[in-house]
């Protein structure tokens, strides 16, 4: 089962995008997806919920400039109330879904750039809002080790293949309150393959983590290269890659159409289109 899981994650993965432009750094996806529209239970609002304050690009010089932590807090406490400026909200009510955006749910990342009191402190943190059978898309982070907790939900397959040398896939399935590392810069991938939303956190060790979508950073690349790469298959001819980029689901895709047989709802074939920045 998990052999064919991992199999149909990694053709999931092959995914998101618009048309490769060399002159400006590429948009992950179009953002057609409403920030707080893709999930089927989004979390509860709270008298605490409040949107996170936005910060000038004169402000967060200051912030990196200062030079000592002492500096850089008195800094950012002036800036307004500390109930404001020195938590982060990670609901769709209180932050735009800058971390994943799909039919498979949504992702929401505290880092140093949308809370710049982490500036120094080597975390960032993240919460993942899967759907009934969602999938969080094979993806690496390129400066940061992640534990993966469940806080919501019954369980999450999980999966990682770390290297050259080390390149058997390491299968998981956590239950409520259990976690599971993602070593930094393995290629990692989280499904819920149940019929009730789930929810994890992510603890990452660095306060710009980075994130590297498998599929979607492949297809980006010039099409000759592309078709050696993958030993000039059949299914690929005819095919601009461009455009199949285009076609590929957002970050945060919908799962294994199992899954969504076995729960009774409909998988789309036309996820393309999503936000995942």
């Amino acid at each position: 089962m998990l052999n064919k899981l991992a199999t149909l994650a990694a053709c999931l993965s092959l995914a998101v995008a618009i048309p490769f432009a060399s002159t400006e750094l590429e948009k992950r996806q179009m953002p057609n997806y409403p920030d707080n529209g893709t999930l089927v239970n989004p979390p509860n609002v709270t008298q605490f919920t409040r949107p996170n304050p936005k910060y000038t690009t004169d402000q967060l010089n200051q912030v990196k400039l200062a030079l000592t932590a002492v500096e850089r807090l008195a800094l950012i406490k002036s800036f307004g109330n500390t109930d404001d400026f020195f938590k982060f909200d990670l609901t769709p009510d209180g932050s735009h879904s800058n971390a994943a955006n799909g039919l498979g749910g949504q992702g929401y990342l505290a880092h140093v750039g949308n809370y710049p009191v982490l500036l120094g402190t080597g975390l960032s943190v993240a919460i993942g809002y899967l759907n009934p059978c969602g999938l969080d898309s094979i993806h690496l982070h390129n400066r940061a080790t992640e534990m993966v907790t469940l806080v919501n939900g019954v369980s999450l397959k999980t999966g990682f293949v770390l290297e050259d040398g080390f390149d058997l896939p390491v299968y998981t399935e956590i239950g409520l309150y259990q976690g599971t590392i993602r070593p930094m810069g393995s290629l990692h991938w989280e499904f819920n393959d149940h019929c009730v939303p789930a929810v994890f956190v992510a603890s990452l060790s660095h306060e710009d983590p980075g994130v590297s979508r498998t599929a979607q950073n492949f297809f980006i690349n010039p099409q000759e290269i592309v078709e050696a790469n993958l030993a000039y298959p059949s299914w690929l001819d005819k095919v601009n890659t461009t455009d199949y980029r285009a076609l590929l689901p957002a970050a945060f895709a919908q799962g294994a159409k199992a899954c969504y047989q076995r729960c009774g709802l409909t998988y789309d074939t036309n996820q393309a289109g999503g936000i995942s920045k």
